[in-house]
């Protein structure tokens, strides 16, 4: 009982700290600085370039091959073309 009753004032402790040092006010009258820093350096955070807007008329789908495609290949030449896109996509 007096293990629990102690945990419980050091967490009551603790919270009360916690919420004192977040309230604490200026003393001296002054306002703060905006620019505070405690070794005279500023530290940036870069932030990354935005992504590129790319509208979706520019985007390449299947079915914009599609008809390209049922005019180009046949049951003669099926095979030579599935040889060269693989062949196509080995490069990369």
């Amino acid at each position: 009982m007096k293990r629990s009753m102690m945990l419980l004032a050091a967490g009551v402790i603790a919270l009360a700290a916690c919420d004192k040092s977040a309230t604490t006010e200026n003393k001296t009258g002054e306002e703060p600085s905006k620019e505070t820093t405690t070794t005279g350096a500023t530290t940036e955070v870069p932030t990354p370039p935005a992504p590129p807007a790319i509208a979706d008329s520019d985007l390449a789908t299947p079915a914009d091959f599609e008809e390209a495609a049922e005019k180009a290949i046949d049951k003669s030449n099926y095979k030579a073309e599935l040889a060269a896109l693989e062949a196509e996509i080995a490069k990369e």
